[in-house]
């Protein structure tokens, strides 16, 4: 009997709780304050340009794209285009500062063009070199460049000015 007043008791709890209301509540949201975006014309144009590019362009040809080329040819694919970045990802961490980094990314570099066949095997990492990532737009903060405001790059997407830069 115990049981079932202790269960009678947090449901009707639980319901009263979801009967109460605020008379407040619109003065709250009325006070919240809206995000800025002075290109937003732009913006909503850009994204549904970007929409209808990858609806009727870009996932086609991804999706034949994985059809007629195996997992491990993708991954070669992917593993040389990501080798290619990692000269600028140096130059990058060289200019924040970050020498490690800097000179772990010209040894992945040396490492998986030269072993990795031109990059399409990434034996670095095998190896304990870990992949970084760092842009000019890492850079450019670094340096106290703040962001700007929200910007949608036709066939890119979403950024910031800073990172549209980087």
């Amino acid at each position: 009997m115990r049981v079932f007043l202790n269960f009678f008791m947090v449901f009707a709890l639980l319901f009263l709780a979801n009967c109460a209301t605020n008379n407040n509540s619109q003065n709250i949201v009325d006070k919240t304050p809206q995000a800025q975006d002075p290109w937003e014309g732009f913006n909503r144009g850009t994204f549904a340009f970007n929409k209808v590019f990858d609806k009727y362009l870009l996932a086609p040809l991804a999706k034949g794209y994985r059809i007629i080329l195996p997992t491990e040819m993708r991954k070669g694919v992917r593993n040389f285009f990501s080798n290619l970045r990692e000269p600028w990802t140096s130059i990058n961490a060289a200019l924040q500062g970050d020498f490690k980094n800097s000179g772990n990314s010209i040894l992945r570099f040396g490492l998986n063009t030269t072993v990795g066949l031109l990059g399409i095997f990434d034996v670095a990492t095998s190896l304990g070199f870990e992949k970084q990532k760092e842009d000019f737009g890492q850079t450019l903060a670094v340096y106290g460049v703040e962001p700007g405001p929200y910007l949608v790059l036709p066939l890119l997407g979403p950024s910031t000015v800073r990172d549209a830069l980087g």
